[in-house]
């Protein structure tokens, strides 16, 4: 400093150099570098002794995740492998992918044992024993859309249905529902039935009821107007079809079976969801604004318009309860927003601003305002409510503890997570 002179230079990073932090601290005399070359290293100045952290990310967009609470793993679908990851300590611990080159994975879930990963990848469908990363089960599924685990993880639902032959925009088509064993393999049922199949909308998910009795599709009528149809998920027999005239619903957006009584069934369009029973085939009421996000206890929903603004829905008469974000005219962005699964806070994620805000449910309070360093594409929250598993367009996956200085056991909670400080 004093006499301008160069002393050192630090050169041992392949790609550019994003950000470069000092960290003098008690006895340490050191900076830290973060490069595009996905590692982060530690520069000790008085022997230019380095540490290189590596970043675990996947080379694609991360689409999807599925969580195993019991052993803390969590499981990523990118295009061309299926990633698990230590929710812990942030590893990437293994690739899968039963071709190396060329594979491409739609769809993977993992049981709540974390025995098995279950995957769908280039027209087929696999299981995988996760220990040995070995396939044990293989068997040819094109076009799987949806994979959903049943009867605490022994059974597997598979939905597929073929693409749309070039240049067409709208298909009547069939889908095709098969339900396996785990780790077996056995086709327990299957079933098929007719669906609309519009280019560039992506497949409506079926919804399994909160007794797991029944299986809801939705389908297409003989008019290719969308319908609900049931199946019981024991045998797969065709329970009951039934019309959405009296609801006011042309197009379905999705369906949500609601959690506190397993025969009422909401059907959500664009502007509003309406909830019809199941048992007799009946509309009972409509929901304006409602988008579909539920409490367990199916008293309260969210209504988040892509606008913007934020609002707690009673979900018996539709009115409002409470507002976390007032209507503010930003522009039409990508929201996500969903209940913890506690339902405790309200995440919201928006792409405009590329904020996840967590909100307390109980008083609308805002606890946290995290920025997201890439566009965010899948979010989950763990069975005990206290964490969010992220994934982002770049790859990486993040974990993040809800802090709420309310919660008086938050410290312990805090204190249990693996340190980075060396011993």
């Amino acid at each position: 400093m004093q006499n301008h002179k160069l002393l050192k230079v630090l050169d041992a990073h392949f790609g550019r150099i994003m950000q470069l932090e000092a960290l003098a601290i008690g006895n340490w005399n050191c900076i830290v570098t973060s490069s595009i070359d996905r590692t982060v290293k530690v520069w000790n100045i008085n022997n230019i002794f380095e540490q290189v952290h590596v970043i675990d990310r996947h080379e694609l967009q991360v689409d999807s995740i599925s969580l195993s609470q019991d052993l803390g793993l969590a499981v990523t679908v990118t295009r061309n492998n299926v990633g698990v990851w230590d929710l812990k300590t942030g590893k990437l611990v293994t690739r899968l992918a039963d071709s190396p080159l060329g594979a491409i994975v739609t769809n993977a879930v993992i049981t709540p044992d974390a025995k098995y990963i279950i995957s769908a990848e280039s027209g087929n469908i696999l299981i995988w024993l996760r220990l040995t990363e070995q396939v044990i089960f293989k068997e040819e599924q094109p076009g799987i859309r949806q994979l959903t685990l049943m009867e605490e993880g022994t059974k597997v639902l598979a939905i597929s249905k073929p693409n749309n032959p070039p240049g067409t925009d709208l298909v009547r088509t069939t889908a095709t529902a098969c339900v396996r064993t785990i780790p077996g393999g056995e086709t327990v049922y299957s079933f098929e039935y007719p669906v609309r199949s519009i280019t560039g909308v992506p497949f409506k998910p079926a919804v399994i009821t909160s007794d797991s009795q029944n299986i809801c599709v939705c389908a297409a009528d003989k008019t290719n107007r969308d319908c609900v149809i049931v199946h019981n998920a024991n045998t797969g027999a065709l329970v009951h079809r039934i019309p959405l005239k009296s609801c006011g619903i042309k197009d379905i957006n999705s369906l949500v079976a609601m959690p506190h009584k397993a025969h009422l069934l909401a059907v959500i369009a664009t502007d509003k969801g309406a909830i019809i029973d199941i048992r007799n085939k009946k509309h009972l009421r409509t929901i304006p604004k409602w988008g579909g996000n539920c409490a367990k206890d199916g008293k309260f929903g969210l209504y988040a318009p892509s606008r913007g603004g934020l609002e707690l829905l009673e979900l018996k008469k539709g009115q409002t309860v409470k507002t976390f974000i007032p209507k503010v005219a930003e522009g039409v962005f990508t929201v996500i927003c969903m209940f913890n699964k506690t339902d405790e806070y309200v995440l919201y994620y928006h792409s405009g601003k590329k904020t996840l805000r967590v909100f307390r449910t109980s008083d609308a309070e805002m606890i946290a305002n995290y920025r997201v360093q890439a566009e965010l594409t899948s979010i989950e929250s763990t069975e005990d409510g206290r964490a969010i598993v992220l994934g982002t367009i770049d790859g990486c996956v993040s974990v993040l503890a809800i802090v709420d200085t309310e919660k008086k056991d938050m410290g312990q909670y805090l204190a249990t997570m693996p340190s980075r400080d060396e011993e």
